[in-house]
């Protein structure tokens, strides 16, 4: 005899609401500084203010809208200096997670990278920028898939939407995109030859090319 049924509660309103706004704000639908008034986003979705509120608190404790008193929800923005930061902080969590999961299991990490690779191309090619965006999504996430490391993954998880939202703004141009896929690529190609140290250098010009872009990012964001 089996167990209990398990029934799947479906999503209340605030959290519905809260999954459309991080996507709107993860696409770029929504702006980074961009003000987020409660009543057009109740409007727009046919829903009362109230569960819209908890949805803009809960994305702020996330860090991904900012609520500043006496003049209501934003889309969070980045100072230079929080820009760098982050940037060094996914170098660390990457790197370590990178050491980690070759260590662990190489084979299977490189042959995930390459079939995300190889989707990667065939999004590039027919202009599928939103899907090419969730597979480099996919090629970082795993790093951390695969190392075995639950503290690594943890603090990746806190900043991984925000590092989606940076990646949809600097990865707006086909220039952007061409030179992201040769990156992934190399970086497999790298690692399926054992080249690890090879692979992290570029992995680290990858990610500081937020940094060294991060004007691109502050032109007309402002609160």
């Amino acid at each position: 005899m089996t167990g209990p049924m398990q029934i799947k509660r479906p999503n209340s309103l605030s959290k519905i609401a809260e999954d459309h706004i991080r996507e709107s704000i993860v696409r770029g639908r929504f702006r980074m500084g961009e003000s987020l008034l409660e009543v057009k986003l109740s409007d727009a979705m046919g829903i009362s203010k109230t569960p819209i509120r908890e949805a803009l608190a809960a994305l702020n404790l996330q860090g991904l809208v900012q609520i500043i008193p006496q003049r209501g929800a934003f889309v969070f923005s980045l100072s230079k200096q929080e820009i760098v930061q982050l940037c060094q902080f996914r170098l660390l969590l990457e790197t370590a997670a990178l050491d980690q999961s070759f260590a662990k299991s190489s084979v299977a990490l490189v042959t995930e990278l390459e079939n995300i690779v190889i989707k990667m191309a065939a999004a590039r090619d027919t202009g599928a920028f939103e899907h090419y965006l969730d597979l480099d999504s996919d090629f970082h996430d795993a790093f951390f898939n695969h190392c075995g490391n639950h503290y690594l993954c943890e603090g990746y998880n806190k900043v991984s939407d925000i590092v989606k939202t940076m990646r949809t703004y600097l990865s707006k141009t086909k220039d952007r995109i061409t030179k992201s896929f040769e990156e992934h690529q190399a970086i497999t190609e790298l690692l399926k030859d054992g080249k690890l140290k090879a692979a992290k250098t570029v992995l680290k010009t990858q990610i500081t090319r937020g940094d060294r872009a991060s004007a691109d990012l502050l032109k007309g964001i402002k609160l």
